[in-house]
């Protein structure tokens, strides 16, 4: 899903968009297949990788997905051999699609140690996708520290398009309590399509330099109803909940604070769940 928006955003943003996908027969762990399609290439848009199986498959749930081998062999493996090859050709900027679950409380494996959660939010990835994650931005932090190329490192939470806004609304409508049970993910959402332009602007924002991990996020949360104050004090009670300026101008503001993003990237994300 996200790769497809993120090839035909780069078109329409004047980008030459080379392709690596195992759909295709290729793979990010073939260092001949690597050298071949980064050949010539002056920036890496990195989104491949493999989830863990789950328990009893469901709508939402990745394509692909594997064991510890496979994820440790694709996400870290891949990573740090497509890392290689990008310092050999001379690429000038990196961006690596991480992910929210790194900070160790999504998709029920912790509590957040306040919310809204932001950039200096502890880290505690849980299992071996998150901790392959994590050494992936490692990986990337130490290409930008060997090569000068600027890198971003960008921590989505659950991804979003047309179909999952129909699937969510409509399981809803059947159970309300699929919002919150059984964990919540308060309400932390991005378009795919806002995804795709923080990743183009990534490699076109002028003057970018050095490593960045950014949370990227909507505006808004994804609640049925209920605000992020009434949310947070019935489901998270012992959560702290600071004050910000986004939750007192509006109460459904998300729980993601993504300012840092903006400032570096000098993006803006466009889609929200609410008109």
């Amino acid at each position: 899903m996200v790769g497809r928006v993120v090839v035909r955003t780069l078109l329409d943003a004047s980008f030459d968009v080379v392709g690596l996908d195992i759909i295709e027969g290729d793979d990010v762990v073939d260092p001949r297949t690597v050298a071949e399609r980064i050949r010539g290439c002056r920036f890496v848009v990195h989104l491949a990788a493999l989830d863990e199986e789950p328990e009893e498959r469901g709508e939402l749930d990745p394509p692909s997905t594997g064991g510890i081998e496979q994820i440790l062999r694709t996400n870290v493996g891949g990573t740090a051999l497509l890392l290689g090859k990008a310092a050999e050709e001379g690429v000038e900027r990196v961006v690596f699609l991480s992910s929210a679950d790194v900070l160790g409380c999504f998709i029920g494996q912790g509590r957040p140690a306040y919310l809204p959660i932001d950039d200096h939010h502890p880290l505690d990835p849980q299992g071996p996708y998150a901790w392959s994650k994590l050494v992936g931005e490692e990986l990337v932090a130490t290409f930008t520290t060997v090569t000068g190329a600027a890198s971003v490192c960008l921590r989505a939470p659950g991804v979003f398009d047309t179909s999952t806004y129909d699937f969510i609304r409509a399981s809803r409508s059947d159970n309300p309590e699929s919002e919150w049970a059984p964990f919540w993910e308060y309400g932390a959402f991005i378009d795919v399509r806002d995804l795709a332009s923080a990743v183009t602007a990534a490699l076109t924002v002028p003057g970018l330099s050095g490593h960045h991990r950014l949370l990227v996020n909507a505006d808004d949360l994804s609640s049925a109803a209920e605000d992020a104050p009434t949310l947070v004090e019935r489901l998270l009670p012992d959560v702290p909940l600071h004050s910000s300026i986004r939750l007192e101008q509006d109460r459904f503001a998300a729980l993601l604070e993504t300012g840092l993003a903006r400032a570096v990237l000098q993006w803006e994300p466009e889609h929200r769940w609410r008109p």
